[in-house]
């Protein structure tokens, strides 16, 4: 886990932005108190292991280091409650502000959902 520091940001995007989608607006400042978040995605065999310990389904990809993907909300959900009772710390999914916060690591440019070099985040960031 990596402590993201609070502040403010502009969440949303402006009407003159190319490729912008309705559900992307209106711009709007939200503010954010200090949370951690984990350095990387959860791997296949992360989740793949809380799946063995609850009798689910164990995902259809690979059981490695690679993030997971095809996981509903719900299962989602489910693992940070999991890791939560296995830990005794308290884990949940980040918010959509909480993860823009984060990825865009206080870069303003427009998010082509591309990764932020480390040439053009703040040194402060720790994503």
């Amino acid at each position: 886990m990596v402590v993201i520091p609070g502040g403010s940001f502009q969440m949303g995007s402006p009407t003159t932005e190319p490729e912008r989608s309705d559900n992307e607006g209106p711009v709007h400042e939200v503010t954010l108190r200090p949370f951690a978040m984990g350095r990387t995605e959860v791997t296949f065999a992360e989740y793949d292991h809380f799946a063995a310990a609850t009798g689910l389904q164990p995902t259809m990809g690979w059981t490695d280091k690679r993030p997971v993907i095809n996981v509903s909300w719900e299962d989602a959900t489910a693992y940070a409650a999991w890791l939560s009772d296995q830990t005794g710390e308290r884990y949940r999914l980040p918010t959509e502000a909480e993860w823009e916060y984060a990825a865009r690591a206080g870069i303003l440019d427009p998010w082509t959902g591309n990764c932020i070099h480390t040439d053009r985040g703040p040194t402060t960031a720790a994503i």
